[in-house]
């Protein structure tokens, strides 16, 4: 009996050991990890900068009353021949040669334009006397390579005449080379940068100074009656009157190959001007009958100061 009280005592403890909760073993707690970080917004590359083009030099003035200027800033592509307008208003006689050299701009530099091969200029030298107009025309076929679209450099040099022959500095004039230009003209016009003086409003000098071009390579014809107009408010072009009693032969004279000089008696065509921007026109062409012009244009202006010189440019 008493060895089955023990028993059952001895039961009775296992039974409430095993009632009660066990202790779980520890398991190690990794730590949380921390949010991860936001990706950095990708910054831009900023594209490399573009070099400035230097500022267009379009006339070049080596002594003072004289220019030197091409005939017009933008070309076509494949351009063979420029032509460059020496204009002489000084006192002084100067020497001016076919030599030049061509640069363009790439990349923030000048870069030589190279000639082809074997190469020359003819070595003479052309004289521009003193108040007088000349043109110069360049052969642009000589290059290596035809000209592509961009900003080019003409450099050349002209001659002091004098018992020192001094050269002045060289000279440099640019121009752009683009799709949609157009090919100088055959006939074409140049107005000196002379001052057309006034007092009181009125024209001092009586002729405007004018260079007729002839590109053609032979004599045509000019009718030298000047058709004058002036620019008007909204932009268009309106026609300046002759004076009474003024009368043309209407027989065209011969216009060399290359050019001429001519004149024009402002006072007795037109009378006194009003300041503003004109526009002068010949017919030209290679017979008598054609009707292409020849044009020019200059402004008129007066400043306070002296009685105004107004110039034609």
């Amino acid at each position: 009996m008493r060895k089955i009280l023990m028993l059952l005592l001895t039961a009775a403890m296992c039974l409430t050991a095993c009632g009660k909760d066990a202790p779980l073993p520890e398991v190690p707690v990794e730590p949380e990890a921390p949010p991860a970080a936001a990706a950095p917004e990708a910054v831009p590359v900023p594209a490399p900068a573009t070099p400035e083009e230097p500022e267009m030099v379009t006339v070049w003035s080596g002594w003072p009353g004289v220019t030197l200027s091409l005939l017009q800033e933008n070309y076509p592509v494949g351009v063979q021949e420029i032509t460059l307008v020496l204009d002489n208003r000084s006192e002084m006689e100067f020497d001016y040669g076919e030599h030049f050299s061509c640069q363009k701009f790439v990349d923030g530099a000048w870069q030589p334009v190279e000639f082809q091969d074997k190469v020359f200029f003819h070595d003479i030298a052309w004289i521009l006397e003193a108040d007088s107009v000349r043109k110069l025309r360049l052969n642009m076929g000589c290059l290596e390579q035809p000209l592509d679209e961009g900003f080019y450099r003409l450099t050349g040099e002209i001659i002091y005449r004098a018992d020192s022959m001094a050269e002045l500095e060289a000279w440099q004039l640019d121009f752009r080379v683009k799709a949609e230009a157009q090919p100088e003209p055959d006939y074409a016009m140049y107005i000196s940068k002379k001052p057309v003086p006034t007092v009181d409003g009125c024209l001092v000098t009586d002729r405007l100074p004018v260079y007729l071009i002839n590109n053609t390579g032979k004599d045509g014809q000019v009718l030298h009656i000047p058709h004058l107009e002036r620019r008007n408010e909204a932009g268009g072009w309106e026609e300046v009157p002759y004076q009474d009693n003024v009368g043309f032969c209407g027989t065209p004279d011969p216009l060399p190959a290359g050019g001429a000089e001519w004149s024009e008696d402002m006072l007795y065509l037109w009378g006194a001007l009003e300041d503003g921007r004109y526009r002068l026109s010949y017919k030209v062409g290679d017979t008598f009958d054609t009707e292409e012009r020849a044009y020019g244009e200059f402004t008129l202006y007066t400043p306070e100061e002296n009685h105004g010189l107004p110039l034609a440019e």
